[in-house]
């Protein structure tokens, strides 16, 4: 089938395009390399380096017969959209209005990928960031309810796994990868407030596996993908080095986040596979 694929080049992106390949699909790629990389482009793969609101211009992507698309293709981070608020508008509404309008006009299944910050206890207006992927969730429910556009709504929880390293954009790494980078480095950890703020970290080849099932379950539904196991920060800190220090929280932290429905479990059968002290004891403390 032909797929199309925003963000592609992202860590995400990159992992499902590979996926999406090996399963014998013909993919399109839109991503302008906002977070992503040109080095993470995968042989097989189309790829169009636009903004994802140039998506209805077919005089710079013009690509035919798509069955369904992987909306991942926007502004995700944050601390840092504090200060990039225009820009978080940009990709995060105006962006993605044009895929909604492209999936709406063309039939076409949207499955997008937001954001469990929706969940936090702060609420959803604790940052631009986390304002704007909310809206998205909202807008395409409106047109299934208006329009009948079909969706799958994918909220993701704290992944980790290959590629999470591999942007290029200040702000954009993971607190994983940052505290591979400072162990890697002999430097000192640096753990936020008390580093009590509790996560469920998630694993890459998971996420795209709940993607995939998502996408062909054939109502539109929302789906949360999460490891039911929760750590803080402090404890992934300890789990890779007694060297840490403890920094001022950061505007826009989050206390703590749940996992409010299980449909990603009852409905799709889907689970985790690989856990944040597996992966942290194989490929960090190797």
């Amino acid at each position: 089938m032909n797929v199309l694929v925003t963000g592609g080049c992202g860590f995400v992106g990159t992992n499902l395009v590979q996926r999406l390949l090996l399963d014998g699909h013909r993919v399109h790629v839109i991503d302008n390399y906002l977070s992503g990389s040109p080095l993470n482009k995968i042989e097989g793969a189309q790829y169009y380096e636009y903004h994802t609101k140039y998506i209805n211009d077919k005089s710079l992507i013009d690509v035919k017969d798509i069955h369904v698309v992987f909306h991942l293709g926007e502004y995700s981070r944050i601390h840092p959209s504090f200060e990039d608020y225009s820009r978080v508008f940009d990709h995060n509404v105006t962006g993605t209005f044009e895929v909604i309008k492209y999936c709406k006009e063309n039939s076409i299944k949207i499955v997008y990928a937001a954001s469990s910050t929706k969940f936090a206890a702060e609420g959803v207006s604790h940052s631009p960031y986390s304002f704007t992927k909310n809206m998205s969730v909202e807008l395409i429910k409106s047109f299934n309810k208006w329009y009948g556009l079909e969706y799958s709504i994918c909220y993701f929880y704290n992944v980790f796994g290959k590629g999470y390293n591999s942007s290029p954009v200040p702000g954009y790494e993971s607190v994983i990868s940052v505290f591979e980078k400072q162990y890697k480095e002999g430097k000192p950890l640096t753990v936020t407030g008390d580093g009590l703020q509790k996560r469920q970290f998630t694993y890459v080849g998971d996420i795209v596996d709940g993607l995939i099932k998502a996408w062909k379950y054939d109502k539109s539904e929302e789906f949360e993908f999460g490891n039911l196991k929760k750590n803080t920060i402090l404890e992934i800190a300890k789990m890779i080095s007694d060297n840490i220090v403890h920094i001022e929280n950061r505007k826009g932290d989050r206390s703590d986040s749940d996992i409010r429905n299980d449909n990603a479990r009852k409905i799709l059968n889907w689970n985790t596979t690989i856990d944040i002290d597996e992966w942290i004891r194989v490929n960090i403390k190797k």
